[in-house]
């Protein structure tokens, strides 16, 4: 089975992803996913159940998000592929919420550090390609990440970079005619 097929199943919810190239993906989870796939089964939660049915361990799962994550990113960053933004996007998303839920904070708190400036980045890319629905819903997103990363990291970065998402929010509600103001802090589960 071919590795994009096998990612695929276990992120149905990201169909951008048929558009990646994944020629270059190296993980060893190879034979677990590729098993994983032609048992037919699709989805995280099921990935999941496989991966400790298989003797692996939530950790090994937490490994395999990450790792495609980082291989979305080196595509983005090092071969400027447009192709893997939405994806890429989607994913942190997908880890935020995994990594949280599974007793990974530390790791997704790392993640969020490391990786927030290029999912502004990507939310802008996004944003000038959409129309304002869709370009909205991503650049305020990344401005709601960027808030928590300010709440999160005493780094003057994270707050350069709040107020840059920021800019780019308004300038987005302003080309759509929206008048919304931004959110000063995240809502309770944001």
């Amino acid at each position: 089975m071919k590795v994009k097929e096998a990612i695929m199943r276990v992120f149905p919810e990201i169909p951008e992803l048929e558009k990646v190239d994944f020629s270059q993906y190296s993980t060893p989870y190879l034979a677990v996913l590729a098993a994983f796939a032609e048992g037919g089964k699709n989805g995280l939660m099921e990935f999941e159940e496989f991966v400790i049915s298989q003797g692996g361990n939530k950790a090994d799962v937490g490994r395999f998000l990450i790792s495609v994550f980082q291989y979305l990113l080196i595509r983005y960053r090092r071969f400027d592929d447009e192709s893997v933004e939405v994806p890429a996007f989607k994913l942190f998303l997908t880890l935020k919420g995994w990594l949280n839920e599974n007793g990974f904070e530390n790791d997704y708190r790392r993640i969020l550090h490391s990786f927030v400036g290029y999912i502004v980045d990507i939310a802008e890319k996004i944003a000038e390609r959409s129309d304002c629905d869709m370009g909205i819903a991503y650049m305020k997103t990344a401005y709601l990440l960027t808030l928590e990363a300010g709440e999160t990291f005493e780094e003057e970065y994270f707050g350069e970079l709040m107020e840059k998402a920021g800019e780019m929010l308004k300038a987005l509600y302003e080309k759509c005619g929206i008048e919304e103001e931004l959110p000063k802090k995240r809502e309770k589960g944001c």
